[in-house]
């Protein structure tokens, strides 16, 4: 009896080390979008910018990453989410792109504070901002600036960035480049 105890035991220990291994290896982990930009390319401090607002896709308002198999094939990663809202992170990253560029510490995301009322306001459709794993991160969008509710520029940008590694965090990465490339296109138009 007793030593049907110890082996209902072992088994129980053995059952619950398995689980808890699976469990942390399936663990779901999460990213943000981060600026790059370290230095200053065309100080315009006393300009004020709204960024935003942004329209995304239907297929990236979601948590997953979303990695691009082929022309038409895309996979959502369910262990590899945003930590947040993609929109928002896009806003947060690009304004601080913007910022940094700029010398400006009047760079605002939208919605921007109604004392806030920006000289420029830059708008983006994002068209596709997704790629493949270990390849390239393409980012399509249309953007325009506008000054006082007039349209000054109507542009668009496709930046395809090589993802330095083969991991979700080097496709993130890969995808903040995207942005901080598209900041220094912004930046030559204003």
């Amino acid at each position: 009896m007793q030593k049907n105890i110890y082996s209902l035991l072992f088994w129980l220990i053995c059952v619950s080390l398995l689980t808890a291994c699976s469990s942390s290896k399936n663990s779901t982990r999460f990213y943000s979008l981060t600026a790059l930009a370290q230095q200053s390319q065309n100080e315009k401090p006393h300009l004020k910018i709204g960024v935003g607002p942004v329209h995304i896709p239907r297929l990236l308002r979601r948590p997953q990453l979303v990695i691009r198999k082929n022309s038409t094939e895309v996979s959502l990663v369910e262990q590899h989410q945003w930590g947040g809202s993609l929109r928002e992170d896009i806003l947060s990253s690009l304004s601080r792109n913007l910022s940094t560029l700029l010398a400006s510490n009047q760079v605002e995301p939208y919605p921007w504070k109604n004392t806030q009322k920006p000289d420029y306001q830059i708008r983006l459709n994002i068209e596709q901002f997704d790629g493949n794993l270990a390849e390239t991160v393409s980012l399509k969008v249309r953007w325009s600036i506008l000054k006082n509710h007039k349209l000054l520029a109507l542009k668009h940008s496709n930046i395809q960035v090589k993802v330095q590694g083969n991991d979700y965090n080097a496709y993130v990465t890969a995808q903040s480049q995207a942005l901080y490339q598209l900041a220094q296109t912004i930046v030559k138009q204003l």
